[in-house]
């Protein structure tokens, strides 16, 4: 990221806001003072900070409750607190609620206070793939090429792919490359009971439900101007469906117990692993939605269909990992190579990330040895144990109901059908 990085700061001591803003200034951000935490609130959605600089002793609002009500509207924006010399608890117990750094007022070193901020920045771009990083994209060129080219437009995604494939951070690169001033937002439809998915999509209004003692924006509300990502859509109920539509169609909606009409600008992305045109036929999925979202259709590949590129995407999420461990770069092993050559990656790249972390987490040298508890190395790369098992455990799970289990391991009932008969499962 260069130097033209947006910065809040909330100071009510002006002469050091002040001071503050020259030195970053002078680096090239650009930057925006407020002496009232409650004003910086109003306008930290517009302006999109990547890193907030805030006094924890301020009149109207500390510094921790305006970390915590500004992580709602902007959960990746990164926040340094401002403490007194005497004070350095204070701001421990506010990184605990999400601040990444603090700073000690009067300031000591202004070179610190920029390397401060020099790495947080670059630690944004590295952990948040800014920009996108090709790497991710070996083996799916064809995907990126259309990335590319739909990006800048206000066209409506749908990402089909099994689970773990990285329809997350594609959905991030779409709007990354999108030059969208507003947020990514990402919701999980299917982690969110049926019972609060609406509010939590919409919003709602003071007194709209037992315990809504204020009004709370909806993430489609905070959204706005950036890009909403909806992940396992064919989870939402279909009066949810409903109200979503209306959100596709009008560009407008109403908190839920509301009556004003909000108009919003915000690009929709969503992504499933299940086949929504089925879903469709049975009656489970809105046809008219379906449409909506349906406008440019994007299949990612699972990991076991990239093969050849394994190894460079593992190395690469093995230099990312090691950055946000704190160590330094690691090698893969002989074995790991071989592990990689051949095992199919149920879970593909997220199955991948967790397996190169808990390596990374356990090395006690400079190499990443990736164990597989159970599993067979065979040379025609099949799996073994850890697939037979995966399969059993889905089945148990549902009752023996096949269909279910297909969904729970995000494969085709007819992949099942198959893994079944090639285990001699009953």
């Amino acid at each position: 990221m260069s130097n033209s990085a947006r910065i809040f700061i909330v100071e009510d001591d002006t002469s050091f806001a002040s001071f503050l803003e020259t030195i970053l200034k002078e680096e090239g951000y650009i930057i925006k003072v407020f002496n009232d935490p409650e004003k910086a609130l109003k306008e930290i959605r517009e302006f999109s900070p990547e890193v907030v600089i805030t006094d924890l002793k301020m009149p109207k609002m500390d510094g921790i409750k305006f970390i915590e009500k500004a992580r709602d509207i902007l959960p990746d924006t990164e926040f340094i607190v401002i403490t007194a010399f005497g004070t350095i608890p204070s701001a421990v117990e506010a990184m605990k609620k999400g601040a990444i750094d603090y700073i000690t007022k009067p300031l000591s070193s202004p070179e610190i206070f920029l390397e401060i901020i020099g790495n947080i920045l670059k630690r944004k771009t590295e952990t948040q793939g800014l920009p996108p990083n090709e790497i991710l994209f070996a083996g799916i060129e064809d995907v990126y090429r259309m990335i590319k080219d739909v990006a800048k437009t206000d066209t409506t995604l749908i990402l089909y792919g099994e689970t773990g494939t990285g329809k997350s951070a594609i959905a991030k690169a779409i709007h990354i490359m999108s030059g969208r001033k507003g947020s990514f937002i990402e919701i999980n439809c299917a982690s969110i009971p049926e019972t609060l998915i609406e509010s939590e999509l919409f919003g709602y209004e003071k007194g709209a439900f037992s315990g809504a003692f204020k009004q709370k924006p909806g993430k489609i509300e905070l959204a706005n101007n950036g890009t909403l990502f909806l992940d396992e859509i064919g989870e939402l109920s279909m009066a949810v469906q409903a109200k979503l539509l209306k959100v596709l169609q009008d560009k407008s909606f109403e908190r839920v117990g509301g009556v004003e009409t909000i108009k919003t600008n915000v690009r929709f992305i969503t992504a499933t692993n299940r086949d929504l045109r089925e879903m469709v036929k049975e009656g489970r999925f809105r046809q008219d939605l379906y449409f909506r979202i349906n406008v440019f259709p994007l299949h990612i590949p699972p990991l076991r269909q990239r093969r050849a590129h394994i190894q460079k995407i593992a190395e690469y999420l093995a230099d990312r990992i090691c950055f946000k461990l704190g160590k330094k770069t690691m090698r893969l092993s002989n074995s790991s190579i071989q592990i990689l050559k051949t095992y199919s990656f149920p879970g593909n790249i997220r199955e991948l990330e967790n397996m190169l972390e808990r390596a990374i987490i356990l090395s006690k040298k400079d190499e990443i040895d990736i164990k597989i508890e159970g599993y067979v190395n065979s040379e025609k790369g099949e799996l073994k144990a850890v697939e037979k098992k995966t399969i059993i455990d889905a089945l148990r799970k549902t009752g023996g109901n096949k269909k279910k289990a297909s969904e729970i391991l995000g494969i085709s009932l007819r992949t099942l059908y198959y893994k079944i008969k090639e285990y001699g499962l009953k």
